[in-house]
């Protein structure tokens, strides 16, 4: 699907929800294979999405995927970047990756991380999905559940 189409779609959801927003961007994050459309809303508009942020980011990206699962056929992973809020969760997510596998070749053993959502899990799985010799697991039920990154044996 065009980023174009995507940016159109996103921008009528907008509209008729009455969100104002001064522009939308598609970014395609190939480190974890996802499309982040990226909103930025003016500053009135984003009280609503820092005091509910999580579910109201979480159900606009709900709405857009159905919409665009059931006009287009269109199944990739996207997520919704209010004024770069997600941007910097997900670039996180990145170095803490980074850091985990740093950490798993130096001293030969396994890391566990603490407790992550299970979105911030998916970030790191994606990320570290094609990283020679390392591989990533979740462990667990419900709040104990955590992600270990280990070496790949042969």
């Amino acid at each position: 699907m065009s980023p174009d189409i995507l940016k159109k779609e996103t921008e009528t959801i907008l509209g008729m929800i009455n969100i104002s927003f001064k522009e939308v961007v598609i970014v395609i994050d190939n480190d974890i294979r996802l499309t982040i459309i990226s909103i930025r809303v003016p500053g009135n508009e984003e009280e609503l999405f820092t005091e509910n942020y999580n579910i109201l980011t979480r159900d606009l990206g709900t709405i857009i995927k159905q919409l665009l699962e059931k006009k287009y056929h269109f199944y990739k992973d996207i997520t919704i970047d209010v004024n770069g809020n997600n941007r910097k969760f997900i670039e996180q997510a990145k170095q803490k990756a980074q850091i985990a596998v740093e950490r798993v070749q130096f001293f030969d053993k396994p890391y566990e991380f603490g407790y992550l959502n299970s979105y911030e899990r998916m970030l790191i799985h994606s990320y570290l999905k094609n990283v020679p010799n390392i591989i990533t697991q979740s462990e667990g039920e419900g709040k104990d559940r955590r992600l270990i990154i280990k070496k790949q044996t042969i």
